[in-house]
């Protein structure tokens, strides 16, 4: 059981002795008092459970001080207020404590018992009203996200769309081309033909995968052994190819056998890589070095210039598509990489140092299993 901060708020100390000595016996409370208002103000701002209220304060009155409190706090955190007077309370003054904020009124002299079934039941009600408050928040912050991720697929779902239009029907006029005149069936055409199905099957294949690490599944991954080294040259001269900035490679161990996959690792690599191009400098170095940590292989991938902080708050959420981007995208990149990450065992980790852009990627050296 939590322990409950009592406040007793009251400028004479024989009234607060009496309520001390009909709360001790409470484990679970914690007694705390103030002869003014201004003080009990100060202890109801730092935090308590409920407070027992003179409406008779030398400073202000015990209304006043409710006012001032829900001025600081706010309704939903004004804590349960219990009125108390050392003479007759009138209809009206008792319609001005409830209308001001107060649960409850009792006069003096004191009767423990029913101090104590008020306090019971007013705490049980906040509880209640703390869990209803509690869901209700929850309940708003969700439908907030929601809208934000319609938002974000509807952008996602146009941009993917017209990407898969592209290459869907250069597809389809090689094939008609084809089919009506056979004698134009030239290595050309089937060369083209092939790249853009290559493309669809890649932009359905990341939709997929995306949508099944969604739900909390992984991505399936298949081994083989293969060199450090080689794996990395390959893959920068290939990108080399694509971007316009130039790729220094650094290896510490290019001997090293690792036991990875070599399509999934290039899916990561190319996506790193891609990003540094994206949000970096144009025409600046993209530095890869490798090092061995372990029974791990880390890689950092840097480029001169910074990710948009948007970029770094939305690593795992699918369909973001960055307002900063000038390059075409679907959103599915980083969080694709995130998901293979994680499916070989490695994380992923993207920051901005300085005047740096900068991707950390840890993998073992060998894939589970």
């Amino acid at each position: 059981m939590r322990t409950r901060r009592v406040l007793i708020v009251d400028d004479m100390e024989a009234n607060r002795y009496v309520l001390r000595k009909i709360l001790a016996d409470e484990e679970s409370f914690q007694i705390l008092e103030a002869g003014t208002g201004a003080e009990g103000l100060r202890l109801m701002i730092e935090g308590v459970d409920l407070v027992i209220l003179d409406i008779n304060l030398p400073d202000m009155t015990g209304f006043e001080l409710i006012q001032k409190a829900e001025q600081s706090l706010g309704p939903s955190r004004l804590p349960a207020i219990i009125n108390i007077s050392a003479t007759f309370v009138s209809g009206k003054d008792k319609a001005t404590g409830l209308n001001t904020g107060a649960r409850a009124y009792l006069t003096h002299p004191i009767n423990p018992d029913e101090v104590l079934a008020t306090i019971t039941s007013l705490l049980k009600s906040n509880t209640r009203m703390e869990r209803i408050e509690r869901q209700r928040n929850w309940a708003e912050a969700r439908n907030e996200q929601l809208s934000k991720e319609k938002v974000m697929l509807e952008r996602f779902m146009r941009s993917f769309s017209h990407d898969l239009r592209s290459p869907l029907s250069a597809a389809v006029m090689a094939t008609g081309l084809m089919q009506r005149n056979p004698a134009r069936r030239t290595e050309d055409l089937l060369a083209v033909l092939q790249d853009n199905l290559r493309r669809i099957d890649e932009m359905v294949g990341n939709l997929l995968d995306i949508s099944h690490v969604s739900v909390g599944g992984g991505i399936k991954l298949m081994s083989e052994s293969m060199e450090l080294g080689m794996l990395l040259r390959d893959a920068v001269a290939n990108l080399a190819l694509q971007l316009d900035n130039p790729l220094e490679l650094q290896l510490e161990s290019p001997d090293l056998q690792i036991t990875w996959d070599r399509s999934a690792f290039l899916r990561i690599f190319d996506n790193l890589v891609g990003n540094a191009a994206k949000h970096g400098q144009a025409l600046k170095p993209i530095r890869i070095e490798q090092s061995q940590e372990g029974d791990c292989v880390r890689l950092v991938v840097t480029n001169q210039g910074t990710f948009p902080e948007e970029v770094l708050d939305n690593l795992a959420t699918p369909y973001f598509i960055s307002s900063r981007s000038d390059t075409k995208g679907w959103g599915l990149g980083l969080p694709i990489v995130k998901a293979l990450a994680e499916s070989f065992g490695g994380e992923v980790q993207f920051s901005n140092q300085g005047d740096l852009a900068r991707v950390e990627l840890l993998l073992p050296v060998a894939l589970a299993g």
